[in-house]
């Protein structure tokens, strides 16, 4: 990625100009590092003289900072301090007293910012792990559908416990593996990565050795940490539970967390449902295996409410006839 030598903010690959302010892109645009550990970004944050009440309040918050700098006299005046983005409520305060003024700069790592770098993104997100009961867990998810393994709720690829999201990037083949499409993955990581890059927590080495660490392929039928993800569909005139994907056991998907913190969450005791095959995948649904000559094995709990939803059928064909 590239870095515009006009405004200083990160260019997509591809891009003829500069998102932000318009400059064409050029061989002066420089190419942005890749950063393997998390760092923490500075901002500055400039102003001149005020008559706003404000002013003086403002100023004295400045002078207590080690960083700060002034230059000028009188109204002309300007003051300057850098403070590192992990002291974002400093920040957030002192932008809240000067960032409406005609004469008040912030930049973060050098490139023009606004308040809503300092509360969203994940900044602001960082900002909610200082307050929370346990930081760490905060990164991997408190609630059930937050989950995730990278340690960043906020790159939204949660491991949701009925599947779904970025679990269905790959295929079953034949026999009924499920192989993962791994560069997939990775792009919407990257993506999400760089979106929230200013939070002083997250590492990308991390999150990308997650995904080197996860299997390449999972075989429900062997692998007790996954089950295949199920759907019930028409198949010659008959109502049958078919796999459509996979999805984890929650309860033991903590196993694919690096480091020494593993996170918990709740999940409802439930029966697994388990699919056995014994044909090759139906290629014309893509990523299902075929419907013909399958053994299940179905809890009670499932028949029960396949029978529930066919008495529903009944009932709506003989209503609405």
């Amino acid at each position: 990625m590239l870095v515009c030598d006009k405004c200083s903010s990160a260019i997509p690959g591809e891009a003829k100009f500069c998102p932000q302010c318009g400059d064409p892109v050029t061989e002066s645009d420089k190419a942005q590092p890749v950063t393997e550990r998390p760092t923490v970004a500075n901002v500055e944050i400039s102003f001149g003289y005020s008559s706003s009440p404000n002013y003086e309040k403002a100023v004295s918050i400045c002078q207590n900072l080690p960083s700060y700098e002034s230059s000028g006299e009188g109204k002309d005046i300007v003051h300057h301090v850098v403070i590192p983005i992990t002291e974002v409520e400093l920040l957030i305060n002192l932008y809240e007293l000067v960032g409406n003024w005609k004469s008040s700069q912030m930049l973060i790592n050098g490139r023009p910012s606004s308040k809503k770098d300092l509360t969203y993104y994940g900044v602001g997100c960082y900002r909610n792990r200082q307050k929370a009961y346990s930081p760490e867990q905060y990164c991997f998810g408190e609630r059930v559908y937050e989950a995730n393994i990278w340690g960043c709720k906020r790159l939204n690829m949660p491991l949701m416990e009925w599947g779904g999201g970025w679990l269905e990037y790959g295929e079953f083949d034949d026999s009924g593996v499920w192989h993962f499409d791994k560069d997939r993955i990775r792009h919407d990581l990257e993506v999400r990565l760089r979106e929230n890059e200013l939070c002083p927590v997250l590492d990308r080495r991390h999150v990308l050795e997650t995904l080197d660490r996860l299997p390449n392929a999972i075989n429900p039928k062997t692998d007790s940490n996954w089950a295949y993800r199920t759907s019930y569909e028409d198949v010659n005139g008959r109502l049958q539970e078919v796999a459509v994907g996979i999805r984890p056991v929650l309860s033991k998907a903590n196993k694919l967390v690096m480091g020494d913190f593993k996170p918990s969450w709740e999940q409802e005791d439930e029966e697994v449902t388990q699919v056995v095959y014994e044909t090759e995948p139906n290629r014309d649904r893509g990523r299902k295996p075929s419907h013909d000559n399958k053994r299940k094995q179905v809890s009670g709990k499932t028949i029960v409410n396949t029978i529930a939803a066919l008495i529903i059928l009944f009932m709506l064909i003989l209503i609405f006839g």
